[in-house]
């Protein structure tokens, strides 16, 4: 009888806990929602790593080591709408083991440059530089989230986010064309990223475990390979307590935020979940980015955005390193004067501004022409791929104001001069404004319409 009453039991105990696990599972439209939330949520970790591999990880590329580039074009597509008038400095650090140190040498008054700083999560956390500092130099420090040392003498200020890898996109304002470019490249030189050990003089400590960084697969965000990635790089993040809810969704999906899980091995109805869920986000994501929106929106520190998953996520989807109102707005707007999508194959495109109203800035503004749907630089006959207030040659109409023609084929020898070429389809114009004034902050100024003409 006492084999009988404890066989019994373990049935019963066994019984419960199936009927528990079953209790915990979501049904499958609430499974299907919060995976979309979840990969709304994790999207900017699996990305981030995409471009900390490519810049930091692969090949000879290496943790505080900066990679410096010059004038972008088609060919350059580690990130989505790359800039063109501002040449990009990349570079990541690893602070496991230490702090690092910035530092940023003093350029001439005229010139624009900002060392933005992002986490793992896509927060904008500072922009040393000219708007926050001027143009004397500065020194920083990057700290991981826990590091608890006192500010050394000689740094400015100290810089942490929520993961123990930090990563910059620094730009550097590329005055009137690629003559300037030589000066540009010396500015980047004087770029510099050190240990704090090395800055101080002292003793390195015990470097951080080696970490055994997975392959990245081109076009992981649109398969299942992605929720892989996702445990790979839960554990690499600090987990902020405003996100308790977002974890809870996480564990109820059998998504455990140590990491250490397969897609593979995760039950089939989840499986199926996190499919949908994905495919759910990346339509939002796809929606969003086609529509008329305010990119200042999506980009910012955690005290800025906060919670909302989706419009971080979407600060990621339609330009990694997207920068903070303070220092650049982005003006876009995917349609012409009638309502529709703008494209090279249906119609040539201007905008004209009046005499005296370009846009308000401190520093300048650009139109940077980019294809569609993959969001990259425009290949052209004549290698001009922004326009603006720092371009050479602009001819202005006689009465002071200033036309700029948007087309596939040359509006004209007499127009070159004021010419962007556009793709022949679908395509996107980001209009740039650096150091931008309040009007533009606040919105009060609109940028102009796109007017169509007729193919020739």
């Amino acid at each position: 009888m006492k084999w009988f009453r404890t066989a019994t039991a373990s049935v019963l105990l066994a019984g419960l806990a199936v009927y528990a696990l079953a209790q915990s599972q979501p049904d499958t439209k609430a499974a299907r929602e919060m995976a979309k939330e979840a990969y709304f949520f994790t999207y900017p970790l699996v990305m981030n790593y995409r471009t900390m591999y490519r810049q930091a990880i692969e090949g000879d590329r290496d943790f505080g080591k900066w990679v410096h580039l010059g004038v972008s074009g088609p060919e350059d597509t580690d990130i989505v709408t790359p800039n063109n008038d501002t040449p990009y400095s990349y570079a990541w650090v690893d602070l496991r083991a230490e702090p690092w140190v910035l530092t940023l040498p003093k350029i001439e008054k005229e010139r624009f440059y900002t060392s933005q700083w992002d986490d793992l999560w896509g927060y904008v956390l500072d922009n040393p530089g000219s708007v926050n500092d001027g143009n004397d130099g500065i020194k920083v420090l990057l700290a991981a989230p826990d590091w608890q040392g006192e500010k050394p003498k000689g740094i400015d200020r100290i810089i942490r986010g929520e993961s123990d890898f930090l990563g910059s996109l620094t730009r550097t304002q590329l005055i009137g064309g690629k003559d300037d470019l030589p000066r540009v490249k010396e500015i980047q030189q004087g770029y510099k990223l050190e240990p704090l050990s090395a800055y101080l003089g002292t003793k390195a400590p015990a470097a951080a475990p080696k970490i055994d960084w997975p392959n990245w697969e081109e076009g992981a965000e649109t398969t299942d390979k992605y929720w892989d990635y996702v445990s790979f790089m839960l554990p690499l993040s600090s987990r902020n307590d405003a996100d308790s809810a977002m974890y809870a969704k996480l564990e109820k999906l059998g998504l455990d935020p140590k990491g250490g899980w397969k897609f593979s091995e995760l039950p089939a109805e989840i499986q199926k979940a996190l499919r949908a869920g994905a495919k759910d986000a990346r339509e939002h994501l796809d929606r969003v980015g086609r529509g008329k929106y305010d990119p200042a929106d999506f980009f910012g520190p955690r005290e800025r955005i906060g919670t909302d998953y989706a419009s971080r996520a979407q600060g990621v989807y339609l330009g990694i390193f997207g920068n903070v109102p303070q220092q650049s707005i982005y003006l876009t707007n995917p349609n012409d004067v009638n309502g529709k999508e703008t494209d090279g194959s249906k119609a040539s495109y201007t905008v004209t501004f009046p005499k005296g109203e370009e846009p308000p800035v401190d520093y300048f503004w650009s139109y940077t022409m980019y294809r569609l749907p993959e969001r990259y630089l425009v290949e052209n006959p004549i290698d001009r791929y922004s326009i603006g207030s720092s371009t050479k040659g602009l001819k202005r109409n006689p009465d002071g104001s200033l036309t700029l023609y948007f087309s596939h084929k040359s509006p004209g020898k007499d127009k070159e001069s004021n010419w962007l070429p556009a793709p022949d389809g679908p395509f996107w114009l980001v209009l740039r404004t650096y150091g931008p004034s309040k009007a533009i902050i606040d919105g009060t100024y609109k940028q102009p319409d796109y007017m169509p003409q007729p193919l020739k």
